[in-house]
C-alpha cells in the first residue's frame, strides 16, 4: 500500500466501557473513585489489563468441577 491508500486509516482506542464488556464485566465496573475524583481512563485500563476475563474463568472453573465430578 502506498500513502494514498493508507491515508485516513487509523485504529481507534477502545473505550474503558468497551474493554469492560470484552472482559465480561458490567458497564462502569471500573468507574470507581480514585483519590476522591472519578477514575481517569488510564487507571481503568490498568485495572482491566490486570484482570482475567470473567467468561473464560467461569469456563475453566466449570471444566475443573466437571473433571472432579467424573473422577469420583
Amino acid at each position: 500500500m502506498d500513502d494514498d491508500e493508507t491515508a485516513g486509516l487509523t485504529v481507534r482506542r477502545l473505550t474503558p466501557v468497551e474493554c469492560e464488556r470484552l472482559q465480561g464485566f458490567p458497564d462502569g465496573y471500573t468507574d470507581v473513585p480514585y483519590r476522591g475524583k472519578p477514575a481517569p481512563d488510564s487507571k481503568r485500563y490498568k485495572a482491566l489489563g490486570n484482570s482475567m476475563a470473567v467468561p473464560v474463568m467461569r469456563w475453566i472453573g466449570e471444566r475443573i468441577q466437571r473433571a472432579e465430578e467424573e473422577s469420583e
